[in-house]
């Protein structure tokens, strides 16, 4: 192994070492509490680091597939049949949040093949086996929609815990990838690949089949008592259109215009002396509608239905009063409005939602950042419209400081919206990840829930534009997180 292959590994194994949590913080470890795909863990805080082991180019150039952990024996050529190619080797307690994969065959196609083995806690013969992609699409172990086929790739969401060390290897797999040359001149397999995950402090069991089976996808609080209101707006009118008293958490908003034009409107959440969203209806929800008549979203956090509603299940904590204020466009509007506010709070603490518009601009030779933020949260996933040209930059998460290479450093854009290959399967909306619709320029959306991505102290979430940042054009989208910033002069 390359020495600088070693200095990156090891700094891989180092990141996610478990977190202090700051002063005064109550957090929890989301991923150690029942159904931690569950949406009402959201704005819980956790401390805990999030990694992301893929097969970045360790040159930083744009080879970022094939780049294997190592290869067992030691010595053997990964083309040998009895080859056995290490994904992913880590001490535990911990947990793998999500799987990507994706290759190219030897028809030139997007395809993976091999057997995945995952040995839990020293196992000479791994307790959990199957051939790839049919352990990803059968549902036998991972369960729709928690593990299926995207746009060019393969994903599963299951959260696998392991209690002393987990190592997870691909076999039999030298006949189903092209070959290609990596930035050292050595010859790597055309496979991709992406793992997140978090090393914990307390204990966990290692998962099992049965246990896998048994996991619940993402769910949402079931509603309670939404208030209901129907509103005439006159043009230009601002008008709070609902709100909540007290402390409690903001589980759904619902709009919908029965006339007048959404796409001239604007949202605007407010709470404890926040302002949480100051966003056209269109930019919250990712798309216009009149342009983009084909797009579906169809999420487990926001959608849009047939029949025009505007719907979020963003988890919308406050302490105090909650205010919900629409700005009318030039028309008149009649507007229903339905918000689903739960008194009180289940967690001692509970952090602001935010809602955010890209603002940085394309610069050569530097990552454009979709949030820079100083203070503790997480970042909770964005939806981004982006042209072709971009789709080879990869997402590079800097945590609290962190030097190059971050712990969170992917492997291409649209590989990070868990598709592949420029989606080249096209649109789809599932319950985290999607492509709106065909048209270009592209929008895609991520959301994170078990995976998302936790800071004590600062956050830069960014992407390469384009390999090696030489895309220069529009940028656009919206990014979501959870925290509260720090207050000038204090650390």
């Amino acid at each position: 192994m390359p020495s600088r292959f070693r200095s990156v590994c090891f700094h891989l194994a180092l990141c996610c070492l478990p977190l202090a949590a700051p002063a005064g913080s109550a957090g929890v470890e989301v991923l150690r509490q029942p159904n931690p795909l569950g949406l009402e863990w959201l704005s819980v805080p956790d401390s805990t680091k999030t990694c992301l082991r893929s097969g970045f180019d360790f040159k930083d150039g744009n080879v970022d597939s094939g780049n294997l952990l190592r290869i067992e024996p030691a010595g053997r050529s990964f083309q040998e049949p009895d080859a056995v190619w290490v994904l992913f080797d880590a001490a535990g307690p911990g947990a793998i949040t999500s799987i990507w994969l994706t290759g190219k065959n030897r028809q030139g196609k997007a395809g993976i093949g091999g057997r995945l083995n995952f040995f839990f806690d020293g196992e000479e013969q791994p307790s959990l086996s199957g051939e790839l992609p049919g352990v990803f699409e059968a549902g036998d172990v991972f369960l729709k929609p928690l593990a299926e086929k995207s746009s060019g790739g393969w994903v599963c969401y299951a959260p696998i815990f392991f209690a002393r060390s987990l190592k997870i290897t691909l076999t039999g797999a030298a006949a189903s990838y092209v070959v290609r040359t990596n930035s050292l001149g050595q010859a790597i397999p055309h496979l991709y690949h992406q793992l997140s995950y978090q090393s914990l402090k307390g204990p966990v069991q290692s998962s099992t089949a049965a246990s896998l089976r048994r996991t619940a996808a993402w769910s949402r609080p079931a509603p309670r008592d939404p208030a209901v209101r129907t509103l005439d707006l006159a043009p230009g009118e601002i008008r709070v259109v609902a709100g909540a008293a007290g402390t409690g958490i903001v589980q759904s908003l619902r709009l919908r215009f029965e006339s007048g034009d959404p796409d001239a409107a604007r949202l605007r959440i407010r709470a404890d002396g926040q302002t949480l969203v100051d966003l056209r209806v269109p930019e919250f929800w990712g798309f216009s509608r009149q342009a983009r008549p084909d797009a579906r979203l169809d999420s487990a956090l926001l959608a849009v239905g047939p029949d025009g509603t505007y719907a979020s299940y963003w988890p919308m904590p406050h302490r105090g009063e909650l205010k919900v204020e629409l700005v009318n466009g030039p028309a008149p509007a009649r507007v229903r409005v339905e918000l689903d506010d739960q008194p009180g709070w289940p967690q001692p603490e509970h952090l602001h939602f935010h809602a955010e518009r890209v603002t940085d601009t394309t610069e050569p030779g530097r990552d454009i950042k979709l949030l820079e933020v100083a203070g503790r949260g997480h970042y909770a996933g964005a939806i981004l419209e982006m042209a072709n040209a971009t789709l080879e930059g990869d997402d590079r998460f800097q945590v609290d400081g962190e030097p190059f290479p971050p712990a969170w450093h992917g492997t291409g854009t649209e590989d990070y919206f868990r598709c592949g290959w420029y989606f080249t399967g096209g649109a789809l909306t599932r319950p985290v990840y999607g492509l709106l619709d065909n048209a270009v320029p592209k929008i895609a959306y991520r959301f994170h829930v078990a995976d998302r991505v936790n800071f004590t102290r600062s956050v830069v979430i960014g992407f390469e534009h384009g390999h090696h940042n030489r895309y220069r054009g529009p940028y656009s989208g919206t990014v979501f997180w959870y925290g509260e910033r720090a207050e000038p002069g204090k650390p």
